[in-house]
């Protein structure tokens, strides 16, 4: 496994991950619930994160902000180095895919 293919999954993954735990609170509930699934198969490292909370809007196709702005570069950032990233809103449910092929 390359070290760098590792180091940018796992930054693309703290990226994402940490929106998700932040962003996770459905409307009136006082715990978030979110799941997270990590799969290592051959050469291809794989993350699944399922959250209940508000849906995503534009925000994959946001490119990156100015360099004096200090928020809205970590999809961006995961974009560029993830092979892919996935999301789709089913039902009430925000379903996230990240792919790196090592």
């Amino acid at each position: 496994m390359g070290d760098r293919s590792l180091m940018v999954f796992e930054l693309a993954l703290a990226e994402i991950g940490s929106n998700v735990l932040r962003y996770a609170h459905p409307p009136g509930s006082k715990e978030p619930k979110v799941e997270f699934e990590l799969r290592l198969e051959s050469d291809t490292l794989t993350a699944l994160l399922t959250d209940w909370g508000p849906p995503l809007h534009n925000h994959l196709t946001r490119a990156m902000p100015a360099p004096t702005s200090e928020v809205g570069r970590g999809l961006a950032i995961a974009r560029k180095v993830l092979d892919e990233l996935d999301y789709e809103r089913v039902s009430e449910v925000n379903k996230w895919r990240l792919v790196k092929r090592l």
